[in-house]
């Protein structure tokens, strides 16, 4: 059984072996996924199954102990935005996450899921989750929406697909600060003067956050969809740019990222351009009319 193509920021294995925590340099720490009250972050994963026939079961797991915690909650993720997409013999399973989970999960915790995918010949395939912490605030997070409105996304043996809506969803905890101002300015130079014909002033946004590899993977999408909006303290900015540099930290399991984002928020002095004035008539700016006085 191979291992599925997952891109989301919940990532899915074929073996719970696979969890970002039994790497040997992980030492067992867990670096959850945050995933917000009564809701699981959305996912899709993609799988190469001949004579696909359904979604067979989903539980939950707790991370703690790896023992089952619930009965086959398969129905409540279908009433929650459970589905797929296939292609030929590739299945994405999507989850997109537009209702609330109600009594699946009751207490904060980490956990994590396993779905299982039955084909036409009755064979099972089961996939695990990375682990995801299941909290009540998330007033100390940024969190990140993003989206392609204009095609699919194509991988090698799978594919992402934002049909029906599909939004990724991530938090992360830390917040904004630290941003950079930028200048940009057009210079004409005479006579040993300067005389600056156009400026530009843009402001980018900055966080930084540690996360594991696969919020590393899972992050590489953001910067390729033509939506992305990031929440802060009831704020919402339209991110037009989205950038990212890794630092691996000394253990190895985690990586510190350096995130920047530009929204609209430029602003330009093009020196003495032309503006309609009430009558609607172009007048040249005051400056140039007081020039002409001397």
């Amino acid at each position: 059984m191979a291992n599925p193509i997952c891109l989301s920021p919940l990532k899915f294995y074929d073996s719970v072996a696979k969890q970002n925590r039994y790497k040997s340099f992980a030492f067992g720490h867990i670096a959850p996924l945050i995933t917000s009250p009564n809701n699981i972050s959305p996912f899709q994963l993609c799988v190469n199954i001949d004579n696909f026939k359904s979604v067979y079961e989903v539980y939950i797991y707790d991370a703690n102990t790896n023992k089952k915690i619930s009965e086959n909650v398969i129905q409540q993720f279908i009433d929650s935005g459970l589905s797929y997409s296939q292609k030929s013999n590739i299945v994405n399973l999507i989850f997109n996450g537009n209702l609330p989970l109600n009594e699946v999960l009751k207490f904060e915790g980490q956990y994590f899921l396993s779905i299982s995918l039955l084909d036409k010949n009755l064979n099972v395939y089961t996939y695990y989750s990375e682990v995801f912490c299941y909290t009540n605030y998330i007033d100390d997070c940024i969190k990140i929406e993003y989206w392609n409105a204009s095609s699919d996304f194509e991988l090698k043996n799978g594919f992402v697909t934002f049909v029906g809506n599909f939004h990724f969803i991530l938090y992360l905890k830390t917040e904004l600060g630290k941003p950079e101002y930028s200048f940009e300015e057009e210079v004409t130079k005479r006579l040993g003067y300067s005389f600056i014909e156009s400026q530009v002033s843009k402001k980018t946004y900055r966080f930084n956050c540690i996360v594991p590899e696969y919020l590393c993977d899972a992050m590489r999408i953001i910067r390729l969809c033509d939506n992305k909006k990031i929440y802060y303290k009831d704020e919402e900015y339209d991110a037009l740019t989205f950038e990212m540099s890794v630092e691996w930290q000394e253990q190895g399991d985690l990586a510190s990222i350096d995130c920047e984002f530009d929204t609209d928020n430029i602003i330009v002095n093009l020196g003495g351009y032309q503006y309609e004035n009430l009558d609607g008539d172009f007048s040249e700016s005051d400056y140039d009319e007081s020039y002409k006085n001397y």
